[in-house]
C-alpha cells in the first residue's frame, strides 16, 4: 500500500528534502483537505503534500467526480503559497500537467499527451486530470493555491462505463510502476522546477488543427483550434471569427 514513509524515502533517494506530507488510506478530496488545511493556518509558507490510497468524492474540473479507487491510482494535491498578485488557474494547470507528464514519462516508457487545459491522454484516452484551486487575499495576492492531480496507474481504476474514453498505465500494457516512486517524481518535478514550460506544452498538445467542441457553462459551439498562445489561451476559430479561449473546456473525437 501507498504509505508516507515510501513516499519519504523515495524523495530522499532523489536528493530531496521531504516537504511536509499528510496521508489518507481514505479521504473524500485531497484538494478539499488542502484548501481546509490553508484556511486554518493563515500565515504558513511552506508547501504542503496531501496524498491518498483512495477518494470518495474526487473532483474534475466544471464540477464533474473524478473516480478514485482505493489502491488503483495517485490522488494527490499540493498547497503553496506564491508570492504574486493575481490568479491564473489556467497556467497553473498548465505548468502542473507538463511536470506531471514528466513524472509519468520518467518510470514508464510512454508519450503522455496533453489536451487543453488540465487532461493527459495515453493512448487516446485520458489517463489523469488536474484540477487547480486557489483564493485571493483582499489585496489581491494569493492566499494559496492547491493543485490536485488524479492519477489511473492499475486497471481497476477504469470502470466498464468510462473505458472507452479513460485508461491506465497498466491498461496500456506499462509494469504499473512503483506508486511511491511516481508520487515522489511528481512532487519533485513540481516543487523544484520553476522555468519555461510554454513551450512543453504546447508541443505535447494534440489538439492543435483539430476541430472541437467549446463546452461552457451556459453554450457549447463548434470551433477549429488554431494554437495555445504563449498566455496558454486557446486560440480558436468559430463561426464569430477568430478568439481565444481563457476559460472552458474542449471536447473532441479521438
Amino acid at each position: 500500500m501507498l504509505s508516507k514513509e515510501k513516499i519519504e524515502k523515495a524523495l530522499v533517494a532523489k536528493g530531496i528534502a521531504p516537504p511536509k506530507i499528510i496521508y489518507y488510506s481514505l479521504t473524500d478530496s485531497t484538494n478539499t483537505r488542502a484548501k481546509e488545511y490553508a484556511r486554518e493556518n493563515v500565515g504558513k509558507v511552506e508547501p504542503v503534500v496531501f496524498i491518498a490510497d483512495g477518494q470518495t468524492g474526487g473532483r474534475g474540473r466544471l464540477g464533474r467526480s473524478f473516480v478514485s479507487e482505493s489502491g488503483a491510482g495517485i490522488y494527490i494535491s499540493i498547497l503553496t503559497y506564491p508570492d504574486k498578485s493575481g490568479y491564473d488557474a489556467t497556467s497553473e494547470t498548465a505548468r502542473a500537467a507538463v511536470m506531471l507528464a514528466r513524472a509519468v514519462e520518467s518510470v514508464c516508457d510512454c508519450d503522455v499527451k496533453l489536451k487543453w487545459v488540465n487532461d493527459l491522454y495515453l493512448g487516446g484516452k485520458k489517463l489523469a486530470g488536474i484540477l487547480t484551486e486557489g483564493e485571493l487575499t483582499t489585496e489581491g495576492k494569493i492566499a494559496f493555491q492547491a493543485v490536485g492531480m488524479g492519477i489511473n496507474v492499475y486497471k481497476k481504476a477504469i470502470s466498464e462505463e468510462i473505458s472507452s474514453i479513460a485508461t491506465s498505465l497498466e491498461g496500456e500494457g506499462f509494469d504499473p510502476p512503483d506508486r511511491a516512486e511516481l508520487a515522489a517524481g511528481i512532487i519533485k518535478n513540481f516543487l523544484l522546477d520553476e522555468g519555461e514550460f510554454y513551450r512543453e506544452y504546447k508541443a505535447r498538445s494534440f489538439i492543435i488543427g483539430k476541430d472541437v467542441t467549446v463546452i461552457k457553462a451556459t453554450e457549447s459551439y463548434a470551433a477549429e483550434v488554431l494554437d495555445i498562445d504563449p498566455d496558454l489561451s486557446l486560440k480558436i476559430k468559430t463561426d464569430r471569427g477568430i478568439e481565444n479561449l481563457f476559460t472552458g473546456e474542449v471536447s473532441l473525437k479521438i
